[in-house]
């Protein structure tokens, strides 16, 4: 696996070194990740364990990537949360082919978008007038969000091509549990989180359990898009927004070299928006 981020819940507890809770998460770490490979979905859950020491976990690999790379990377994400979130009870990562979440409340009761989630952001910003990036926006998260919600699998990847334009591409995916219409609210969350703050960013990525989106201007998923936009969306609709997000000013970044755009994160730097329902963090990112 390439790049990863880390959510970690410090506030929901610890365990010790060679305690049952740690021997419940070392089983789901052997059984978990061939679970979530042999899914047709790519997708598990699991629970071990008596209380106190219950482990609930969660892994969904991304649409576009094989079961093999799937097994390999749910196996890196339990490695490297015990790692980066040291003896934390709760903990979630990410990466690019895939996510993992565990944590000792059951979380899995509930399809509810939960209230973490991670933003990454490109510190390079469209030239576009910024209505018509707005619409860009609009139009690429709302199409693709409802054709993952209304697939099967809960996946979709697409491209947007409108005049002249820039062409921007996304990906989109909810966990294959979720109802169409729960997948599609947790889109909504990730719509509205976008327009607030991505807005006029050359790319980004909001990262949640139930959910997630990135979208680039360049392509970054396997294959052909399954989506195609060519129609621009008339209006942007009001956004209700009660927040005040905290201002970033992020260091200039040199462009991208042609054909080797990634999204890396930068100096480990995270900003915390408290007052926002669904958001829990955003990580300015810059493209190498």
């Amino acid at each position: 696996a390439a790049a990863q981020w880390q959510s970690c819940a410090n506030n929901n507890g610890n365990y010790t070194p060679n305690s049952t809770y740690q021997a419940n998460l070392r089983l789901l770490s052997s059984t978990l990740p061939k679970k979530a490979a042999s899914n047709t979905n790519l997708f598990a859950t699991a629970t071990v364990g008596d209380v106190p020491d219950m482990v609930h976990a969660l892994t969904l690999c991304r649409g576009d990537f094989n079961a093999s790379a799937c097994q390999s990377c749910v196996a890196t994400a339990f490695e490297d949360a015990q790692q980066l979130c040291a003896y934390n009870k709760e903990a979630a990562v990410y990466y690019d082919p895939c996510m993992l979440k565990f944590s000792n409340k059951n979380f899995l009761a509930t399809t509810d978008t939960d209230n973490q989630g991670l933003l990454l952001y490109n510190t390079q910003n469209f030239t576009t007038n910024a209505d018509i990036t707005q619409r860009l926006l609009f139009t690429l998260i709302n199409s693709t969000a409802q054709s993952a919600a209304n697939s099967s699998r809960r996946f979709t990847t697409s491209r947007l091509d409108v005049g002249s334009s820039p062409t921007l591409y996304c990906l989109m995916q909810c966990t294959p549990d979720l109802t169409a219409d729960d997948c599609m609210a947790c889109f909504q969350s990730v719509l509205s989180v976008t327009l607030q703050y991505l807005g006029g960013r050359q790319g980004g990525r909001v990262l949640g359990v139930r959910c997630n989106m990135r979208y680039e201007m360049y392509p970054f998923f396997q294959g052909d898009p399954t989506l195609r936009i060519i129609n621009l969306a008339p209006e942007v609709p009001a956004i209700n927004n009660n927040t005040t997000p905290a201002t970033v000013q992020p260091p200039a970044a040199a462009p991208p070299p042609d054909g080797k755009a990634t999204v890396q994160e930068q100096n480990g730097t995270s900003l915390i928006f408290p007052a926002h329902p669904w958001l829990d963090m955003v990580r300015r990112v810059q493209l190498d």
